[in-house]
């Protein structure tokens, strides 16, 4: 999906963002992570979202009782934004894991 405006794509992983925020993360972290836990990193981050993308899907299901939600079907856009970040990551992942690999 692109966003007009920008011209950038608004439901994808920014690769420069991320490179940043491993970095970043990975510095304030170092000693502390073992290997094992840094190699899953960026499989965490794309499970985190489809689990983000579950909970919406749930609630909307459930009748929207847990998230807030200002218009009908807002759940379920934001499970299908949070799936379609998914895929994007999964199109992406060897590039997220050269990124974690480059900052270790």
């Amino acid at each position: 999906m692109i966003d007009d405006e920008t011209g950038k794509g608004i439901c994808v992983i920014d690769l420069d963002i991320y490179d940043r925020f491993v970095a970043g993360y990975l510095d304030s972290v170092r000693g502390v992570l073992t290997p094992e836990e840094v190699d899953y990193l960026s499989f965490s981050a794309k499970l985190m979202t489809f689990e983000y993308g579950m909970r919406f899907l749930t609630d909307h299901l459930n009748g929207d009782v847990y998230y807030k939600t200002h218009r009908e079907n807002h759940n379920l856009d934001r499970c299908r934004t949070q799936f379609t970040m998914v895929a994007d990551m999964e199109a992406k992942h060897d590039r997220m894991e050269e990124i974690v690999n480059r900052h270790r």
